[in-house]
């Protein structure tokens, strides 16, 4: 199928299981899908500025209608969200400043594909590491991850100023209590930080910034998982929009592209949400964690192909692992919310 703003020829029914996938695995781990989306697309061979700014356009859509479904569920801290977002839009207009200059010097792909490898390997590579640690640690609490000390530490720091003026208001301090995330007391300038560093690889990868959000919320600040999902969604929404509006205003988006793959995402989003009330979230920790070492690798093979013509077939390869990867995911989460949902069936007659 053509599409004429990206100027390329895509198969239809690869963009359709990509955003089915991508919808499971957004309402699952909380991320918008990025990883999976911007790199799909480079590999089906979309233009590095349009798989950014189409991949933005479909993380913004289905982010939104997985927020909807975790705010429900009451996984959504609104007042962590919105003190991020002072430093989120910043960080995406910067980050779409340099993309533009990295066009013009004709080397946007490369740097692009080289970034997802290192950040998507060093985060899979420390959750997977983490999960395992863990298991042998006997006296680890359930659930919990091995940088809780790290949080604590986090959570209690001091940051000058510790209050500022307002007019109506008086004295206002600069710190938060976030119930929601279970935080008695945080630093405002805390989440304005992550929030910018967010923001800003949001803009740089098209990705939202949320493979890189969940797991600081998680590991540097110590919020419950299902909570960072709910929160990280609501973030993204943020972010998906400006960025969408961003790349629009240069004409890079392909919006019947990202219609069609919006469509089928909305479809998975109802499989991926529900599950996160059935999965204990160590489990969805691990898999997250294996599911962005497989996009790191797939990115790795695309990038490897474009050396010699000897390895052009790696192109190939690469789509087959994030594919592979992605599906498999979908498929052991609706295992897993299947088995989940028997189990409680069966122990109900048991509790009347």
């Amino acid at each position: 199928m053509w599409f004429p703003n990206a100027e390329v020829t895509v198969n239809p029914a690869l963009l359709l299981l990509l955003g089915v996938m991508v919808g499971t695995l957004s309402g699952f781990f909380g991320v918008g899908g990025g990883f999976l989306i911007t790199g799909g697309l480079l590999i089906f061979g979309v233009p590095p500025v349009f798989a950014v700014g189409t991949g933005l356009a479909l993380i913004m859509g289905s982010s939104i209608i997985n927020t909807l479904k975790h705010r429900h569920l009451g996984n959504v801290d609104l007042r962590l969200g919105l003190i991020m977002l002072i430093g989120t839009i910043p960080g995406v207009f910067l980050a779409e400043r340099l993309n533009s200059s990295l066009e013009a010097a004709g080397i946007i792909g490369p740097v692009i594909r080289y970034v997802y490898i290192v950040l998507l390997a060093a985060l899979g590579g420390f959750i997977i590491y983490d999960h395992f640690k863990q298991r042998r640690n006997p006296a680890a609490t359930a659930g919990e991850v091995s940088t809780a000390s790290l949080a604590r530490r986090v959570q209690g720091l001091r940051i000058p100023p510790h209050a500022f003026w307002l007019p109506g208001f008086g004295r206002v301090p600069t710190y938060v209590a976030l119930p929601v995330s279970g935080i008695d007391q945080l630093s405002v300038f805390i989440p304005i930080i992550v929030g910018f560093s967010v923001g800003f690889f949001a803009g740089l990868l098209g990705a939202g910034g949320g493979f890189l959000l969940m797991p600081v919320l998680i590991f540097g600040l110590g919020v419950p998982t299902t909570v960072a999902i709910g929160t990280d969604l609501f973030q993204i929404v943020v972010t998906g929009s400006w960025g969408t509006f961003i790349y629009a205003l240069s004409h890079n988006v392909d919006p019947l592209m990202a219609v069609i793959m919006l469509g089928a995402a909305s479809v998975g989003s109802q499989l991926g949400t529900a599950a996160t009330a059935f999965v204990e979230p160590a489990r969805i920790r691990i898999l997250y964690g294996v599911t962005i070492m497989g996009g790191s690798v797939s990115v790795a093979l695309d990038q490897v192909s474009t050396f010699s013509d000897s390895v052009e077939f790696l192109s190939t390869l690469a789509s087959v692992v994030l594919l592979t990867v992605a599906g498999a995911m979908c498929l052991i989460i609706a295992a897993m919310m299947i088995r989940a949902k028997r189990e409680s069936r069966e122990l109900a007659p048991a509790d009347d």
